[in-house]
């Protein structure tokens, strides 16, 4: 594989740059260290719900160099950016066909957990909360800026980034004792980590399985609810601003091995990546269904 061509290059810089001008997404509102338990969401049939996810409208197998794909986000309209958990790679991916047209490296081998791109800035997550942000990364190949969030004390077990237009959003997957996964926020203008969780979900909340884990998250482009993926229950839990849970998308249609990546297009759109098991590691494409 070949490092990013020019062409590619220079259109990604342009997508940089129109990129600043695009609607932010909805916001979380103010944070709330420990909201009330919801009242659990009515159940839904298929038909009812945003995503088919049964029927995707397309599927991909990836290379061996994404068996262990962690997470993707949009560049552009024709291209996602990926992430591994081992190996310090930027992935770029055709939308139209899943093929990786360019590799850009970024670092030594770490345990990376998430990719975002706000603006014409590009993030990557570690376990440790560590936020990567790559400059030059159009050009193929990208330096880092390191910023600490501190999260590697808290035990948080960063698993999961994605933006609200002004902050990124990292969901922690380990849980603690007092039942709540936490998202917390990672201010842009200051590159500080916000003290207080910006989402404090209490699993009794949500139903079925109590043990969601975290291992993705991003901001719905249309609803501008904050839509969590847990592999381990496999289910994307979609929570509104206050962190109460709106409703619950259940995985298993899709027959992933272990999903672990989610984005979504403008148009609502949604891509999931799931690493490899017995069989290669997968990217889909589900079309979004506003409700009527």
């Amino acid at each position: 594989m070949t490092l990013l061509h020019a062409p590619l290059a220079a259109c990604l810089a342009l997508a940089a740059s129109a990129c600043g001008d695009a609607p932010a997404d909805s916001a979380l509102t103010t944070p709330a260290p420990a909201p009330p338990a919801a009242q659990t969401p009515p159940a839904a049939d298929a038909e009812s719900l945003p995503y088919r996810f049964d029927r995707p409208v397309a599927r991909f197998e990836l290379p061996d160099e994404l068996f262990e794909i962690s997470g993707l986000t949009v560049l552009d309209a024709d291209h996602l950016g990926a992430v591994q958990d081992e190996d310090g790679d930027l992935y770029v991916l055709s939308t139209e066909t899943g093929r990786v047209t360019a590799v850009i490296p970024f670092g030594p081998p770490g345990d990376y957990e998430g990719v975002e791109r706000v603006g014409d800035r590009l993030f990557v997550l570690r376990a440790d909360g560590a936020v990567l942000e790559l400059e030059g990364w159009t050009r193929g190949r990208a330096r880092v800026q390191t910023h600490e969030t501190g999260l590697g004390a808290k035990a948080c077990d960063a698993e999961g980034l994605g933006t609200d237009g002004d902050r990124l959003l990292i969901a922690c997957k380990r849980e603690d004792d007092d039942d709540l996964n936490r998202v917390y926020a990672f201010d842009l203008a200051s590159n500080t980590l916000v003290p207080e969780p910006a989402v404090a979900l209490n699993r009794d909340a949500v139903p079925g399985d109590k043990k969601l884990r975290p291992s993705a998250l991003a901001v719905h482009p249309v609803t501008g609810h904050t839509v969590v993926l847990s592999s381990k229950r496999e289910a994307l839990v979609s929570l509104d601003g206050s962190g109460a849970v709106v409703e619950v998308w259940d995985l298993r249609p899709a027959e992933f091995e272990q999903p672990e990546g989610l984005a979504f297009l403008p148009n609502g759109d949604a891509f999931v990546s799931s690493e490899g098991g017995d069989g290669p590691a997968v990217l889909a494409r589900f079309a979004y269904r506003p409700a009527r």
